[in-house]
């Protein structure tokens, strides 16, 4: 089937499936960072600017183009972290621009949007560098335009674009010594690519695009050893509200304390990104133009070294408590440095040997249920080390409160409070069979059949199918948005790929993913990303 016109819900629909495949390779994206050098968290930042930019942009998916893509520039540029999310935010900044007018563009007003892009990231830096993304959506750029002149679909006209996308990748070490030493290409290149490639590979007829948790990536620490962090070594960035002044005087006022400096965005907010040794004196020199919001400070020699050399302690770990062999492996790709296996309850001991475990003398804790939150906090007064216990009621919730966590920053560690807020965003649900007959008030529950909890409702019917479509309906899912299934017990992957699709076809707006959680008690855990 041909698409021949982009619209709001179809722009929506290519932020989710753009983002989708960044979360899947971001493990890959941070091993492959080489330049500038900065803090092996290429992948994860392009990810979390680019889910804000779909989260803002599935929130008015019905409205025209004009204004899906104005918020996705918006929510990207709250969202927007290190150098590539600056410059991915900038882009969609650009285009946004373009089609500032339109309900709706053909290929080739899309590939004009794409060069406006492009244009937008390059005024963003004061010196632009070839081999890095740039270059590569500059590829990508050019062949939309010459494909757009007679290729009427956009599948197609992907098609062609990832091909090119991938050549100009492919050409990057040529262009940076770093990456030629080190044997890698670039990792916001290689990003940019897969955000294309999950966007080509998101038709109309195929909505579940999941299989299982982003691969482990088969190099790792694809630093040259021989790189120098030097100067300037804080990676800075924060949003100054209420901005009295534009852009060009703020990049002004800053272009002399450092380096990688991207400033973007307009007036009343401003968006700053700069690699600097004097991270006070950056923030101090502005606050007068306006008030400094979310600011993060990161130490890449810190980070450099530890992914090289693994000497250098964290500022933080993370210890997560996860009910499964899969959510064993999501927990550590979203930073955890050391995981409790749950089969049964930890103990006061295991917790304690957790903690100690880890490199840092922060740890942050997620219990992930309500039955190991005591003696999560009886582990914590025996250790010598400052914890802080979040406790999360269940694996759900834990993910989302470590993806809560990664928006907060390194040099943060937010109240428990503060990462409960953002983690309550996304709702949860647990499907299992019945291991008994039961009455739960007016609700006949018989041994053997399908039952769902959601925030003690239950839900029972003769299918999985049936029952986890009357929970979805309850939590909201036939308003659109992100459906995550995390499958245990004895549903396998095939199980789970069959259940996703019947979901898509049941809720039409809904985006569907589904992932390998390994957990004994359920046989699905649900999340609804609101």
């Amino acid at each position: 089937m041909d698409v021949t016109a982009l619209d709001g819900r179809a722009f929506a629909k290519f932020i989710a499936a753009g983002s989708y495949f960044l979360k899947k390779y971001r493990g890959v994206l941070n091993d492959l960072n080489v330049f500038p050098v900065p803090d092996g968290d290429t992948g994860t930042n392009m990810f979390l600017t680019v889910r804000a930019a779909g989260v803002a942009a599935a929130k008015c998916a019905d409205a025209p183009l004009s204004e899906v893509a104005a918020a996705a520039a918006e929510g990207s540029l709250m969202g927007a972290r290190g150098n590539s999310g600056v410059i991915v935010s900038q882009m969609l900044r650009g285009f946004a621009h373009h089609v500032r007018h339109r309900r709706e563009i053909d290929t080739f007003v899309f590939a004009t949007a794409l060069r406006e892009s492009v244009a937008a990231a390059r005024q963003a830096l004061l010196r632009p560098v070839e081999g890095t993304i740039l270059s590569v959506a500059d590829a990508a750029a050019e062949a939309a335009y010459r494909l757009a002149l007679h290729e009427p679909d956009f599948y197609r006209l992907l098609t062609g674009v990832v091909r090119a996308a991938n050549e100009a990748l492919d050409r990057t070490p040529e262009q940076l010594a770093a990456l030629k030493e080190a044997g890698v290409v670039d990792a916001g290149g290689a990003g940019f690519v897969y955000f294309l490639e999950g966007i080509s590979s998101f038709r109309p007829d195929v909505k579940v695009r999941a299989t299982a948790f982003p691969r482990r990536p088969a190099k790792k620490s694809a630093f040259a050893k021989t790189q120098d962090i030097g100067e300037n070594k804080f990676c800075t960035e924060f949003i100054l509200e209420d901005a009295s002044v534009g852009v060009h005087e703020v990049r002004t006022t800053l272009e002399k304390l450092g380096e990688s400096l991207l400033v973007i965005g307009e007036q009343p907010r401003i968006k700053v990104h700069i690699h600097t040794d004097v991270p006070q004196r950056v923030t101090e020199s502005v606050e007068r133009f306006g008030t400094v919001t979310h600011l993060k400070v990161d130490d890449m020699e810190r980070q450099h070294h530890v992914l090289v050399i693994d000497s250098i302690p964290h500022d933080r770990s993370i210890v997560v408590v996860a009910p499964g062999e899969g959510f064993e492996t999501i927990a550590r790709e979203l930073g955890a440095e050391v995981t409790v296996p749950a089969a049964i309850n930890p103990s006061v001991r295991d917790l304690l040997l957790a903690i100690t475990k880890t490199l840092s003398d922060e740890v942050v804790l997620f219990v992930n249920d309500k039955n190991v939150e005591m003696a999560a906090r009886e582990a914590a007064k025996r250790s010598e080390k400052h914890v802080t216990i979040v406790p999360t009621p269940n694996i759900v919730a834990g993910i989302a409160g470590l993806f809560a966590l990664r928006s907060f920053g390194e040099a943060t560690i937010p109240s428990a409070e503060k990462i409960l807020g953002e983690a309550a965003r996304v709702r949860a649900a647990q499907l299992f069979f019945a291991g008994k007959d039961a009455q739960h008030g007016s609700l006949r529950i018989a041994r053997g059949k399908p039952v769902a909890q959601l925030e003690g409702e239950l839900f029972v019917a003769e299918t999985i199918k049936d029952t986890l479509v009357a929970v979805v309906k309850t939590m909201g899912g036939e308003r659109g948005s992100l459906l995550t299934l995390y499958y245990g017990g004895i549903q396998r992957e095939r199980d789970a790929k069959v259940l996703a699709e019947a979901m898509s076809e049941a809720f039409p707006d809904l985006d569907v993913e589904y992932y390998y959680g390994g957990m004994s008690n359920a046989e699905y855990w649900i999340a609804l990303d609101e």
